[in-house]
């Protein structure tokens, strides 16, 4: 049942998104719902594989696509041009470990290691977008924000998930059954929050700057 409302929330946060168009022009989260789209072909494509060499480089290039789309969402949404080159260097030690990964051959269902690099540093990109939007004197109510909720989000599924990625190609068939739970939880809860970064209204940059601020309203 779990793994069913996972996908349907995965197409909820696509109706969202179109649901509240308007709200997200000129915000850069269209990168966003492509991801969200490129997540339900996927999980459509991924039904229809059957031999296990197959299932690895589909979610292998999967992992690749979907780091590249957050990569470039993180780099956009870092306004400091010193911090822009953290998912530069990050994006340089992720190709090297899909190129190990590819150089080893690796047969197994899932891309144990592409995928956990591929969390730690969706962890510490939304660790340092976090930190530089609160130590940023300009603004004030950070949770007022699209791009908040988003990061939130991210930050929440990986860093819940990114052991259980680094074990998976481990499992056998029973204990995939029993530890995805896990995945499928934080899928779910992923999703809901992207749906609610989707259904707010733009954030008033004046508003949310601490030069707005008025201590006499207190």
């Amino acid at each position: 049942m779990l793994p069913q409302v996972a996908y349907l929330s995965e197409i909820l946060s696509i109706v969202f998104f179109l649901s509240f168009l308007k709200r997200n022009r000129g915000e850069g989260l269209w990168i966003i719902f492509l991801y969200c789209v490129c997540s339900v072909l996927a999980e459509i494509i991924g039904i229809y594989l059957v031999y296990e060499k197959n299932k690895f480089y589909f979610w292998a290039f999967y992992t690749i696509t979907e780091y590249s789309i957050f990569a470039y969402f993180f780099y956009s949404a870092f306004k400091d041009k010193k911090i822009r080159y953290i998912p530069l260097a990050g994006s340089f030690l992720f190709c090297v470990v899909v190129g190990i990964t590819f150089y080893n051959r690796n047969t197994k269902a899932f891309d144990s290691l592409s995928a956990s690099m591929e969390a730690l540093l969706m962890i510490i990109y939304s660790i340092v977008f976090l930190y530089d939007q609160i130590t940023n004197p300009e603004i004030m109510y950070v949770y007022n924000t699209k791009k908040f909720w988003i990061v939130i989000a991210f930050f929440l599924y990986f860093s819940s998930t990114l052991f259980l990625f680094l074990f998976a190609s481990s499992f056998t068939k029973q204990e995939h059954s029993s530890y995805w739970i896990i995945n499928n939880f934080f899928e779910i809860l992923k999703n809901g929050l992207l749906c609610v970064s989707f259904a707010m209204k733009k954030s008033d940059s004046n508003q949310n700057s601490i030069k707005a601020f008025d201590p006499d309203l207190l």
